[in-house]
Formats: structure tokens, sequence, C-alpha cells
């Protein structure tokens, strides 16, 4: 149980940490975002200048050179010679923007809510945990059947983000709602399964 807890808060830590950098640097790329007085920079994340230096213009949106990583992938999908557009670009298949106009957002979230369930996974499984339908049934009556349900809802939710191309998309609040709901449940089975063991 604590390597599960440890692995788990490693990886939403990592995974929180990475979209606070990711959406800070997008609200500075956004034309949405433009204006000192702008929404975007009522909460964080967002970049702010050190105490005692002028503050940062947000006047304009900034630039942001991609990585060779970047470049790669859209020559491996577009091909050596993409169809360019009127001004010279070639479009690129981008992620949807969510309700925040972030594009950052649903990526991170999808894939922390994926990580999270693996880690629940595979730490249930190392008890016969109810990680799928048949093992769900051999647990009814040992828990109440609202937990039961969770973890389909739950499951159900990975598997949406796993194999569907069209599903509602994930927030970090539901990543993080995510998480600790996967650790409450895995304390519940830890629990009923110590004391089935004692029994």
């Amino acid at each position: 149980m604590e390597l599960y807890l440890d692995k788990s808060s490693k990886a939403m830590l990592a995974a929180t940490l990475s979209f606070d950098y990711a959406r800070s640097a997008e609200k500075m790329t956004e034309w949405n975002c433009v204006g000192r007085d702008n929404q975007a920079w009522n909460n964080g994340p967002f970049l702010a200048s050190p105490a005692n230096k002028p503050d940062l213009d947000r006047s304009y949106p900034y630039c942001f050179k991609t990585s060779k990583e970047f470049a790669m992938t859209a020559q491996i999908i577009l091909g050596d010679n993409p169809e360019k557009l009127e001004g010279g670009g070639v479009k690129i298949p981008l992620p949807p923007k969510d309700e925040n106009e972030s594009r950052v957002e649903p990526v991170l979230a999808k894939l922390a809510i994926i990580e999270q369930f693996e880690l629940f996974k595979e730490y249930l499984s190392t008890f016969d945990g109810p990680t799928n339908k048949k093992r769900r049934k051999a647990w009814e009556g040992k828990v109440e059947s609202s937990t039961l349900e969770l973890v389909t809802d739950l499951t159900n939710r990975r598997n949406e983000l796993t194999h569907d191309s069209i599903y509602h998309l994930p927030t970090m609040k539901e990543a993080v709602e995510y998480f600790y709901k996967l650790r409450q449940l895995a304390v519940i089975f830890t629990e009923v399964h110590l004391s089935s063991k004692q029994s």
C-alpha cells in the first residue's frame, strides 16, 4: 500500500507541476490572454516577474520555439512536403481547446488519469482486487455496492479516454479528484483484504 501511495503521489505531483509550466507558457502565447487586466492573470498558473522587477509586458502574445521532437513528430505525420497554406505555413492537427481555451490541459489531464488508473490497477492486482468485471463480481458483499459502482465509473472514464476518439475533455480538476478517489478506494480494498486474511 505504501509503495502504491508513494508512486501515485509522485506521479500526480509531476503531472500537476508539468501542467502549471505548460499552461503558464500557453497563456503567454495566446491572443485571448493579452492585456494586463485580462482574467487569465487572476488565477494561476502564470508567469510573473520577480519582486522589485518590472512586470511582464502582457500587451501582446509571446512566441515560442518548438522542440526538435515536435518538428520530427510533425514530419512523421505530415510527410516531407506538406501542403502549404496561403500565408506559407502548414496546418498541423493540434488537439482541441477546452472551455478555458487551453490545448495543454486536456492532454495532461488525460495522461494523468490514465497513469493513475494503471498504478491503481497494478496495486489491486497484488491481491485480486476488483480491477475488472469478473473480479468486481467476486467483491460483491465484501464492500458496499456504491464502492464497486465508483470503481466501474472510474474504469469507464479511463477506458473512454484510452479507447474513444471523441470524449468529454478532461480537466486537471477532474484528474486530481480522480487521483483522490482512487487513493480512497485503495484504502477500502486494502482494509477488506487484510481483514479477510485474518479471519
